[in-house]
């Protein structure tokens, strides 16, 4: 058996002995409680249509941990038709990934043609 490695929480900072998580167990315990009140938050019928800023309001979980909540897929935004996180450039509500599909195909189309004209560089320094 292999032993843990030693790294930093990404959570809280302190070191701890990295198993199957990328926190320490006194965030785990909290990431899990957290989860917990927002699930249950969201199993009440009235809730089903919450924002994301008023299950945050609800539950004292940050929006930033509702967000992670939902990218990692614990759980389903499809259920829910109003809850969502802005999208990491242009802040549009989406319910999953970090970008929008409009900033997905923009920064896609910009990668292109830097490498395109990266390419080209190349070529013409080479002759």
């Amino acid at each position: 058996m292999q032993s843990g490695q030693l790294t930093n929480c990404i959570r809280c900072g302190r070191l701890f002995l990295k198993d199957h998580s990328d926190s320490c167990l006194d965030c785990y315990l909290e990431i899990e409680h957290d989860f917990k009140c927002v699930a249950e938050f969201l199993e009440i019928d009235q809730n089903r249509y919450a924002t994301i800023e008023q299950v945050s309001e609800g539950t004292n979980v940050s929006v930033k941990q509702i967000s992670e909540f939902l990218r990692d897929g614990l759980i389903f935004s499809e259920d829910y038709p109003n809850l969502g996180y802005g999208c990491s450039h242009c802040g549009k509500l989406i319910k999953r990934q970090l970008l929008c599909n409009e900033c997905f195909v923009q920064f896609s189309t910009d990668v292109s043609r830097t490498l395109t004209k990266e390419k080209l560089l190349e070529e013409i320094q080479s002759k």
